[in-house]
């Protein structure tokens, strides 16, 4: 048994076994946080006869902070959430050469922030107009939604409207209520090493439980584990907590329930969307802040017609995330202004 817990030790460096703790972030008037994050997302598609798989790299990168404006009696901090720019890198095609490109955003969120790293008020103080998205689908995916029976058509359309928020969540870098620029959240209730709690960041179409095939439009959860006290590469003590997300769906099953049909009647065999990540958090164990979060995905989706040798489109995907605080801060103390000196003063 010695021997099992020093080679543990040699492994993954001590992980302190003690009492219950409470996983809350306790915020300091005035402090400051930076971070700086970056995903790097490789996209692999091919449709129709083509045999060769065409890639395409994207990274983005941007820096933000956090300050501290107001602490009240309940933990709950006022925040000052700032994201000056995005960068962005699309990697060479067979049609174009890599682009850089650089977004002034000036993103400013007034956010109220809880102890469990819950965002539970915010007020975009920088608004700007929406962006007209391009609603147009390229001409390939209009000319494959207009074949086959109106199940079909639902599968295709559930399909291309669930792909963009999944591929998103690879991408780690969303909205800041499913991205990473605050995270991880925590448990209402005391861990110990072991325990795991959900947290929801999407929905999507997946089969109930002892429902004979039945799906229904679900909660897509992180479960996150406790991992205990330990040490990280710098030989620093941190907390690490582990989340996990999974979606394992076909858009044909659902599709069929909502427009009717069969499988006899319809000329998709399946429509598969499938994902994964895992995100390690460090975290500082006088306060809770996010050290470092490590993220990493795959997943794909497909298209499969009846008689078909492969799939009239296929496409998947991988991603890698990281943030990692860069400093942090306190407001000094405003300066002071000497009185004059009167006369005969010193």
């Amino acid at each position: 048994m010695s021997s099992v817990l020093a080679l543990a030790i040699l492994l993954h460096g001590p992980v302190v076994q003690g009492k219950p703790i409470e996983l809350s972030r306790k915020f300091t008037l005035g402090e400051k946080l930076s971070y700086f994050a970056r995903a790097q997302f490789t996209q692999e598609q091919r449709s129709g006869s083509l045999q060769t798989f065409l890639p395409r790299d994207e990274e983005i990168s941007y820096r933000y902070s956090m300050t501290v404006q107001k602490v009240k009696a309940d933990g709950i901090a006022e925040v000052l959430y700032q994201r000056p720019t995005m960068e962005f890198i699309m990697g060479d095609t067979a049609e174009s050469a890599a682009k850089k490109s650089s977004e002034k955003l000036d993103l400013k969120y007034q956010l109220d922030v809880s102890p469990i790293n819950e965002i539970v008020a915010q007020k975009n103080l920088n608004p700007k107009k929406p962006d007209k998205k391009d609603a147009a689908a390229n001409a390939f995916v209009r000319k494959v939604m207009r074949q086959g029976s109106q199940s079909d058509q639902v599968a295709l359309g559930l399909l291309f409207s669930f792909v963009g928020e999944v591929q998103q969540l690879a991408f780690f870098v969303g909205p800041m209520d499913s991205g990473l620029d605050i995270a991880p959240k925590f448990p209402f209730d005391e861990v110990s090493i072991g325990s795991t709690w959900k947290s929801t960041v999407g929905y999507s179409p997946q089969k109930l439980k002892g429902s004979d095939g039945k799906s229904a439009v679900q909660r897509l959860d992180y479960v996150y584990t406790y991992q205990g006290l330990m040490k990280n590469k710098d030989g620093k003590d941190i907390h690490r907590i582990q989340a996990k997300v999974k979606l394992d769906t076909d858009m044909v099953d659902f599709a069929r329930q909502l427009a009717g049909g069969s499988a006899s009647s319809s000329f998709l065999k399946s429509v598969p969307l499938n994902f994964e990540g895992t995100v390690d958090f460090d975290l500082d164990p006088s306060n809770f802040h996010m050290l470092k979060a490590s993220a990493e995905s795959k997943g794909s989706f497909a298209i499969s017609a009846k008689g078909a040798d492969q799939p009239v489109l296929e496409n998947r995907f991988r991603g890698r995330t990281s943030v990692k605080l860069e400093g942090r801060t306190m407001a000094s103390a405003a300066p002071t202004t000497p009185p004059k000196k009167g006369k005969g003063g010193n």
